[in-house]
């Protein structure tokens, strides 16, 4: 598959993006009048799932014609054996019928600017099976938006065809739109992988940040000690353009995205929307964020109990062995504190612990309902806090989404 590099993480994706687009797979079901259904045999009614789904962006490889073309699907079966993996596979197409699937012919019938392959593919007999699943690589040739339209066919059903209508290769002129998502806040948290041995895969964690400081400006991270990021002349934040029509936000030069009603969709991942709380404002719950991982990279565990009366207790686990030099050096602690809390602007939330004499100096938001209305006692919480790597490395700001227990 080639891979698609997340907005902030580094190169190292080796997962299936597409399983993480399951939420967007779009359904398209033949729809026929009842005598057309009885006289159809064999597969029925064809129905198709794609992922990504027609509504998320995919975004693609550049594909040079002076290199040697990427290698199909097929090639990678031969080489890996296994026909459901995920290499050298952009687009997974289902096809389904009502019973095994006889002489289905899939074709793209549209794929202007992209490199497709296979172009025909011909599903003679799947036995018992109802289902079968074709994937597809897929890489630009020509930068900006473009369409990819599958069409299938079979002696005994309708022709059906499923399109992607934005399939993107970086460069050339930005997306067209100057429409501003200025004050929203969207993040993700979860799990990856990649291959770290021979026949191993390795789980790490990855956290996920998107603030819309301005109508220009987008930065990587929340707000800090309730400072808003730094943007503009001499920050850190790239430009983006987003039209409000299509919902499409190109962020830099090389990644797209799509925001809707109920979140925003960046390479596979979906990002909850989040705000932050009132200033003074009390909450009372316990929220919590654990993770089973083979590589540490920052906050693994984290548990918050805020009470309306301001105590709160704090425990977060920290593994930070990806940045330590020295494979000796002691990558991992725990802190745990009680005592009282205090909410400021930006979400800036003030630990006082004053039998330990300590405090710490965090980010809180709450994750909101897709009208915008926060909901930390269902949808749960993001915290924000800052960490210590080994020596020598830096202090960084780390953080997950929280969810609500109890």
């Amino acid at each position: 598959m080639h891979r698609i590099q997340r907005f902030s993480r580094r190169p190292l994706v080796a997962v299936a993006v597409l399983s993480l687009l399951v939420p967007l797979a779009s359904t398209v079901t033949a729809t026929g009048s009842a005598q057309a259904a009885q006289t159809q045999n064999a597969a029925g009614e064809l129905r198709l799932s794609i992922l990504p789904g027609p509504g998320n962006p995919l975004r693609v490889d550049t594909f040079d014609s002076a290199e040697p073309p990427p290698p199909s699907p097929e090639a990678c079966v031969a080489a890996g054996g296994d026909p459901y993996g995920d290499e050298c596979q952009d687009v997974l197409l289902t096809v389904r019928g009502e019973t095994p699937l006889r002489d289905v012919t899939v074709t793209v019938v549209e794929s202007e600017g992209l490199y497709v392959d296979p172009m025909v593919t011909t599903i003679v007999d799947t036995g018992d099976n109802t289902a079968e699943l074709v994937g597809f690589v897929v890489q630009g040739r020509t930068p900006g938006l473009h369409t990819l339209t599958i069409e299938v066919s079979s002696p005994d059903s309708d022709t059906r065809s499923i399109s992607l209508p934005y399939v993107w290769r970086s460069g050339g002129s930005p997306l067209s739109g100057y429409d501003s998502l200025s004050g929203r806040l969207y993040g993700v948290s979860g799990l990856d992988s990649y291959d770290c041995g021979a026949s191993e895969e390795c789980t790490y964690r990855y956290s996920e940040r998107l603030s819309f400081v301005s109508d220009f400006h987008v930065s990587r991270s929340l707000a800090v000690r309730g400072a808003q990021p730094p943007c503009g002349r001499g920050g850190c934040c790239p430009k983006y353009h987003y039209d409000r029509r299509s919902g499409l936000v190109q962020i830099g030069k090389n990644h797209i995205g799509r925001v809707t009603k109920r979140a925003a969709y960046f390479d596979g991942d979906r990002y909850a929307p989040m705000a932050y709380p009132r200033r003074g404002q009390r909450f009372e719950g316990t929220w919590q964020y654990g993770a089973n991982v083979d590589e540490g990279r920052g906050i693994v565990e984290q548990r918050l109990t805020l009470r309306s009366n301001g105590r709160f207790r704090l425990y977060y686990f920290v593994d930070t062995h990806r940045y330590s030099e020295a494979p000796d050096e002691d990558t991992a602690y725990e802190r745990r504190m009680s005592g009282t809390y205090k909410i400021g602007r930006n979400g800036r939330l003030r630990l006082n612990d004053n039998l330990r004499k300590l405090t710490e100096k965090a980010t809180l938001a709450l994750i909101t309902t897709r009208s915008g209305t926060p909901r930390p006692a269902t949808k749960g919480i993001w915290l924000d806090i800052s960490v210590k790597p080994p020596p020598p490395g830096n202090r960084f700001i780390d953080g997950n989404r929280l969810n609500p227990l109890g």
